[in-house]
């Protein structure tokens, strides 16, 4: 073999065992660290009802005191996902996405207040928290454990961004900064294409109801099949505020927002 193939041999191989390493070791060293941190969360209010519980509570959920950056605060489920838990700590830098948690964009709202509570995870790699983004469906429930409440979001819509975006996570997404919201939101973003990061998945949803843990677990936890069976309302597939929805075509890009206002570097995941 000449030397050129050699090269071109060694260099296959080493992009090989990046790939590799990048897919399936990373995910491998952060998913024992991820479950212990679910499980150190739960342990701290283990001490309340377990039972699962139909109740809605439609006033303003209970205040949540954000920490510094690198704690977590909460954690999110989501049924759909074989009823995955993922961990929410603040902030969205390497050193929280790449330990497989959801990061909370620390210019956004809190989970339950008014506007906007946006988190990103990575979709491959590090924990492939957010891998199967893409199934999720209109008023599937994505339910915030705090330490006080459960908040139950329903999935409202979906969208295909650039990364210079983030309009989409502003209080009111794709209006100005300084619109004044009327809705609790929340809003995931992860990297898009599945094994490529040049554009951004992006998840919308609205605010359903809230239920204390010292009442239970809520019904949603089952899942929309379950919430429909019991008559608990789908969220429509409709406006944010008073807005058209973005739409939910996963091969269209969406218009170029106000990219210049975004906050931070752009939109991670």
């Amino acid at each position: 073999m000449s030397g050129i193939g050699q090269t071109m041999l060694t260099v296959g191989v080493v992009l090989g065992l990046f790939v590799v390493w990048q897919l399936y070791v990373t995910t491998w060293q952060v998913q024992g660290a991820t479950a212990v941190a679910v499980e150190s969360f739960q342990n701290s209010t283990a001490h309340d009802a377990t039972a699962t519980t139909e109740e809605q509570r439609t006033d303003p959920p209970p205040d949540v005191t954000m920490p510094a950056v690198g704690q977590t605060f909460a954690t999110l489920h989501v049924p759909r996902w074989d009823s995955m838990v993922i961990p929410i700590m603040q902030g969205t830098n390497e050193a929280v996405l790449d330990t497989g948690y959801a990061g909370h964009y620390t210019e956004t709202q809190g989970p339950g207040e008014l506007g906007n509570f946006a988190l990103a995870a990575h979709r491959r790699s590090y924990g492939n928290s957010f891998r199967r983004v893409h199934e999720l469906q209109t008023g599937d429930p994505l339910v915030v454990e705090t330490s006080q409440a459960w908040l139950v979001y329903q999935v409202t819509s979906t969208e295909i961004v650039l990364p210079s975006q983030g309009d989409v996570i502003y209080p009111v997404p794709h209006k100005s900064k300084e619109t004044v919201p009327h809705e609790r939101l929340m809003t995931l973003t992860t990297c898009h294409p599945e094994y490529g990061n040049t554009q951004r998945f992006i998840v919308y949803s609205k605010f359903s109801y809230w239920v204390p843990r010292t009442q239970g677990r809520p019904l949603a936890l089952k899942g929309l099949d379950a919430m429909k069976q019991a008559g608990q309302g789908v969220a429509p597939e409709g406006s944010q505020d008073g807005t058209e929805a973005p739409a939910s075509d996963p091969n269209a890009i969406a218009p170029s927002g106000d990219a210049s206002s975004a906050p931070g570097a752009g939109l991670v995941g």
